[in-house]
C-alpha cells in the first residue's frame, strides 16, 4: 500500500498540470462500522502547483447531515417539561479543517467564515426567545460540545508539504461517527483567502453485521423492531434471572 501511494504521488508530481492548482487522493474510499469499530484514519495525498510562496493549502472533512434539537425545561400547567426552542438543521456530523500554513495572516476569519456557513446559518429558533443574545449562546454551546466530542476540530493538525509540490495529511474519525458520505476538500488559497483551485474525494462510511441489520429495520420496519426489540429484553432478562438462580442454589 505504501509503495502504491509513493508510486501514485510520484506520477501526480510529474504530470504536467496548470499553475495554482491541486490533485488529490485517498489511500481508502470504504469505512465498515462493525460492533468492533474503534476509529479510523484516512491518508490524504497529492500534488500541487502554487504560484508562488504565500500559497496555503487547506484540507477539510465534511460529514453527513444530522440535525440537532435545543431544549429548554418550562413550566406548562405546573408540569415541567423539556420543550424544544431551537434547532440545528441540516448540519455536518462530523467537521475538521487543517491548513499548510498555520501562521496564515487571516486565520481566524477563514474559521469563523467556514464554521457561520455550516452551523450558525442553520439555526432556526422555535421558540420566542427572552434573550437577544440567545442565537450566539446556542451557536457557540454546539461548537464546544462537538470539539469536546472530537466531532469538531479547527486548525489542530497542520497539512504538510513536500519541497512546495508534495502534500500529505492524516485525517482521524473518532469511534462514534454517523453512517454516510464524508467529503475531503482541498483548496488551495492566497494571503487574503480567496479560493485559486479545488480537489474533492469521498468516502463511504456503512453499517455492518448487527448494526446494519438494527439500523436498517429500526428506520423501514419499525413495528418488527419493536417486536424483537421486546423479544431480546424478555430473552435477556430470562437467561439473567435463570443465571442468578443457578449461582445462588
Amino acid at each position: 500500500m505504501r509503495a502504491l501511494i509513493f508510486a501514485t504521488i510520484f506520477l501526480f508530481s510529474t504530470s504536467p498540470f496548470s499553475l495554482s492548482s491541486v490533485i488529490s487522493d485517498i489511500d481508502k474510499s470504504d469505512i465498515e462500522l462493525s460492533t468492533r469499530f474503534d476509529g479510523t484514519s484516512i491518508l490524504v495525498f497529492g500534488a500541487l502547483s502554487p504560484e508562488n510562496d504565500d500559497t496555503s493549502l487547506l484540507v477539510e472533512v465534511v460529514g453527513p447531515s444530522t440535525s440537532v434539537n435545543i431544549r429548554k425545561k418550562v413550566q406548562i400547567w405546573g408540569i415541567w417539561v423539556n420543550k424544544k426552542i431551537a434547532h440545528f438543521q441540516d448540519i455536518p456530523s462530523f467537521y475538521q479543517i487543517s491548513i499548510s500554513n498555520p501562521e496564515h495572516p487571516i486565520l481566524k476569519e477563514i474559521e469563523n467564515k467556514k464554521l457561520k456557513s455550516l452551523f450558525y446559518d442553520f439555526l432556526e429558533i422555535t421558540s420566542k426567545p427572552e434573550d437577544g443574545n440567545v442565537v450566539e449562546q446556542y451557536y457557540e454551546e454546539l461548537t464546544r460540545l462537538k470539539k469536546k466530542l472530537g466531532k469538531l476540530n479547527t486548525f489542530e493538525k497542520r497539512v504538510n508539504i513536500i519541497d512546495k509540490k508534495l502534500f500529505s495529511h492524516r485525517v482521524n474519525l473518532p469511534k462514534k461517527i454517523h453512517p454516510g458520505l464524508y467529503k475531503i476538500k482541498m483548496t488551495l488559497i492566497d494571503q487574503q483567502g480567496i479560493e485559486l483551485s479545488k480537489s474533492e474525494q469521498s468516502v463511504k462510511v456503512s453499517k455492518v453485521g448487527v448494526q446494519e441489520f438494527l439500523s436498517y429495520n429500526s428506520k423501514n420496519n419499525p413495528v418488527f423492531y419493536g417486536l424483537f426489540s421486546v423479544i431480546i429484553a424478555l430473552f435477556l432478562g430470562f437467561s439473567a434471572a435463570q443465571l442468578f438462580r443457578w449461582l445462588y442454589r
